[in-house]
């Protein structure tokens, strides 16, 4: 007959609590100890501001670590503690920049310098569409565009992520080609009876429809022929 004494159960239990308690003690020092030797960098940097100042250096060494982890690891998979390990700071120094990971790995893509280059001169509105919509395709139809699509699909459960995300990548793609719409309709290039936002979804759907799309991609086909043809449905 199996015997079962309370009083080593009740030891096991203490001692498993006790473990416990002292890991969580442990993590805890361990990032406080990251904070002191990263945050305490550039205390100079805004002698305005109250409390603990924000390192320049932890921000870049964070954005770092996010671009290199989402070579290998998808953003469903990453995780703040991930990042924070990688860039050798604590949990909390992230939280002193962003307000969650969608975020971080926007700033991430961001801050790539493919990604803050300039299109070349236009010569007329139709082809700064042209260009701008070239830019978008060859942007998804690389690893970014992964990430961009993986963003896009966390975002419709968290309202949090989807306003970061629209804000941060679809708003400043949509103004931008939205003015070049509007401008063309008033210079005569485009039909002037289609509402510009419109015009926008008309563009840039197709888009994003291969992009979510497992049975299509955005292959040199397309990539080499969508933009000209876009711009052709839309001109007077």
């Amino acid at each position: 007959m199996l015997i079962i004494r309370n009083d080593v159960l009740w030891k096991g239990t203490l001692m498993t609590q006790a473990a416990l308690k002292l890991a969580e003690v442990q993590e805890l020092v361990y990032e406080k100890n990251i904070m002191q030797d990263n945050e305490n960098i550039n205390e100079d940097e805004n002698p305005g501001r109250k409390g603990r100042p924000r390192s320049e250096k932890s921000r870049k060494a964070i954005l770092k670590a996010t671009n290199s982890l989402l070579l290998y690891t998808s953003v469903q998979d990453l995780s703040i503690e991930a990042i924070a390990k990688k860039a050798k700071v604590g949990k909390t120094t992230i939280y002193r920049w962003w307000p969650n990971k969608t975020a971080v790995v926007m700033d991430a893509l961001m801050s790539q310098p493919g990604l803050q280059k300039p299109l070349p001169t236009p010569s007329n509105n139709a082809d700064a569409v042209r260009m701008q919509l070239d830019k978008l395709i060859h942007l998804l139809d690389s690893k970014n565009g992964e990430i961009i699509a993986q963003l896009f699909s966390e975002a419709q459960a968290d309202d949090k992520a989807k306003e970061i995300f629209e804000q941060n990548f679809l708003a400043p793609l949509i103004d931008a080609i939205e003015y070049s719409v509007q401008q063309g309709q008033e210079d005569g290039e485009f039909r002037k009876q289609m509402d510009p936002k419109m015009t926008v979804d008309i563009l840039c759907g197709p888009v994003f429809f291969r992009l979510m799309s497992h049975s299509q991609d955005l292959d040199g086909d397309f990539r080499e022929d969508y933009p000209a043809e876009a711009v052709r449905l839309i001109s007077a």
